[in-house]
C-alpha cells in the first residue's frame, strides 16, 4: 500500500488527536495487526504514539481528567477539548517539565508518590488559564469557565495525595483514615473558602459511583445530622443522591418490557442502586424524621418498595401471555381454571421478550430485595410463577410425547422458551433437565 499524502497524512493526525479514549483503544486493536510499513503501518504508529501520549497526558493531569470525560449533566464537567488544549499549551510552554514528567510516568515510580513536577505542570495551567496569553488557553476560555477549571487545578496536589486512599475511604473508613481525610479537606478550604467542595467533586470524579463520596463528606463532618448538611455548603451531594434515587425509582417503575432480558436486568440494577442508596444516606447522615431529609428518604423507601413490587406481580400475566393456555372446558373457564397449554400456534417473539425482561427483572432482585424490605414478596411471586411453569412444563412434554391435544414441533418450541424461564425463576441446572426430557419425548 502506497504511503499517504502529506494532506491526507494532516487529516488523520487531526482525527486521531481528536479521538474519545474509548474510540482511540478500538482503533489501536484494529491496527494491531498492520505491517512494518506502508499507510496503515504509517497510521498504527500515529495512534501508537497518540496513545503514549495520552498516558502522560492523563497520569500528570489526573487530578481534572475525569472532570474533563462525559459526565451526567447535573456533574461539573469541562468539555474534553479542554483537557488535550490544556496539554498542547504546556508542552509548548514547558517543554523541559513535560519531558521530566514523561519519564517519571512509570507505575513503580508513582509507588513512591507523584513526583513534584506534575504539580508544577498543574500550578503552571492554573496560571496560563487566568493569564489566557496563549491561544490555548483563550480557545478554553471560548468553551467553558477557564477561571473555574483553574481553581480545580489549585487543588492538583492535595486530591493527588489523596487518590490512592480514595478506595480506603469509601470501603470502609476507620478513625485514621476519617483523620487523613479532614486534613485534606482543611487544606483545600486554606486555598479559598469554597474549595472544599471543589475537592470533593474531584475525588468523586474518580469513583466508579460517584454518590459513594458522601462517605467521606460524612467522615469529614464527623456524621452530620441532616439539617446541618442540608443547609452547608456540601448540600448539593445529598441533593444529588436523592434525586438520582427519585430518578431510579421512576426508572423502575416504567422500565418498557419490550426490551427484554436488556431491559429487565437495567432496571433492576436501578432498584439494587435504590437499595445501596438509601442504606448508603442512612450510615452517612443521621437523618430525622422530620428533618428536611428524613421525610424524603420514607417517601423514597415506600415508593422503591411499591414500584418493585408492582413489576413483579405482573410478571405473572407476561408469562401466560407469553406461554398461552387455552380452557380445558367452558365449564373449566368459568371454574377459572388454567387450562392447558395452546399449542397450535408458534410463540409470539414480542410476548417472550416481555415475559423475560418480566423474569429477569424479579431474578436480579435476589441482592437487594430482603434489605429493600420486599423480599417476602419476591418468595411469593416466584413460587407462584413456577408453580405455573411447572405445571405448563407437564403438559406441554405430554404432548411432546403423544401428539395428543397439539403440535409436537411447537410444544418443543414452548418447551426451549419454559426451560429458559425456569432458569430465571429457579435456576440453569432445572433448565437443562427440561430440555433433555423434551429430547426424550420427541423421540418416544
Amino acid at each position: 500500500m502506497p504511503a499517504l499524502a502529506a494532506q491526507k497524512l494532516l487529516i488523520l493526525r487531526t482525527l486521531v488527536e481528536t479521538a474519545p479514549d474509548a474510540a482511540l483503544r478500538s482503533l489501536e486493536l484494529a491496527l494491531a495487526s498492520a505491517g512494518g510499513q506502508g499507510a496503515l503501518a504509517t497510521v498504527r504508529a500515529m495512534v501508537e504514539d497518540e496513545t503514549a501520549d495520552r498516558y502522560v497526558r492523563n497520569t500528570i493531569l489526573s487530578p481534572i481528567a475525569p472532570l474533563c470525560q462525559p459526565r451526567a449533566e447535573d456533574l461539573p464537567q469541562f468539555p474534553r477539548r479542554a483537557l488535550a488544549l490544556l496539554w498542547k499549551a504546556l508542552k509548548v510552554e514547558a517543554p523541559r517539565q513535560v519531558a521530566e514528567g514523561a519519564a517519571r510516568c512509570n507505575p513503580w515510580d508513582l509507588d513512591n508518590g507523584a513526583p513534584d513536577v506534575f504539580n508544577e505542570l498543574c500550578k503552571m495551567a492554573a496560571r496560563g488559564l487566568r493569564a489566557a496569553e496563549r491561544p490555548e488557553y483563550a480557545a478554553i476560555a471560548d468553551m467553558c469557565d477557564a477561571d473555574e477549571l483553574a481553581d480545580y487545578l489549585d487543588l492538583s496536589v492535595i486530591v493527588r495525595n489523596a487518590l490512592p486512599r480514595l478506595s480506603e475511604w469509601v470501603s470502609r473508613m476507620s478513625g485514621e483514615r476519617a483523620a487523613a481525610a479532614r486534613l485534606a479537606y482543611r487544606d483545600a478550604c486554606a486555598i479559598s473558602d469554597d474549595a472544599g467542595p471543589r475537592m470533593f467533586e474531584m475525588l468523586a470524579a474518580h469513583l466508579p459511583e460517584p454518590w459513594r463520596i458522601l462517605r467521606v463528606i460524612s467522615a469529614v463532618m464527623d456524621r452530620p445530622n441532616d439539617r446541618y448538611l442540608a443547609s452547608s455548603e456540601v448540600k448539593e451531594f445529598g441533593e444529588r443522591m436523592l434525586a438520582d434515587i427519585e430518578a431510579s425509582i421512576e426508572q423502575v417503575r416504567s422500565f418498557d418490557l419490550s426490551g427484554g432480558e436488556a431491559a429487565g436486568r437495567e432496571a433492576a440494577q436501578a432498584a439494587q442502586r435504590i437499595a445501596n442508596q438509601l442504606t448508603e444516606f442512612e450510615q452517612a447522615v443521621d437523618v430525622a424524621k422530620d428533618g428536611p431529609w428524613g421525610k424524603r428518604i420514607a417517601k423514597f423507601k415506600q415508593a422503591a418498595a411499591q414500584a418493585a413490587e408492582t413489576r413483579m406481580n405482573a410478571a405473572d400475566k407476561e408469562l401466560g401471555l407469553a406461554l398461552p393456555l387455552r380452557p380445558i372446558s367452558m365449564m373449566g373457564k368459568m371454574g377459572g381454571g388454567k387450562g392447558v397449554p395452546k399449542l397450535e400456534e408458534a410463540p409470539d417473539d414480542a410476548l417472550v421478550r416481555r415475559a423475560t425482561a418480566a423474569l429477569v427483572f424479579v431474578e436480579d432482585l435476589r441482592p437487594c430485595a430482603a434489605q429493600a424490605g420486599y423480599g417476602a414478596s419476591r418468595t411469593k411471586v416466584l413460587e407462584k410463577l413456577n408453580q405455573r411453569l411447572d405445571q405448563y412444563i407437564e403438559d406441554s412434554l405430554y404432548v411432546a410425547r403423544t401428539a395428543e391435544g397439539g403440535d409436537p414441533q411447537i410444544a418443543r418450541a414452548y418447551l426451549e422458551i419454559a426451560a429458559r424461564y425456569i432458569a430465571h425463576t429457579r435456576d440453569e441446572k432445572t433448565a437443562e433437565i427440561v430440555r433433555r426430557r423434551a429430547v426424550a419425548a420427541m423421540a418416544a
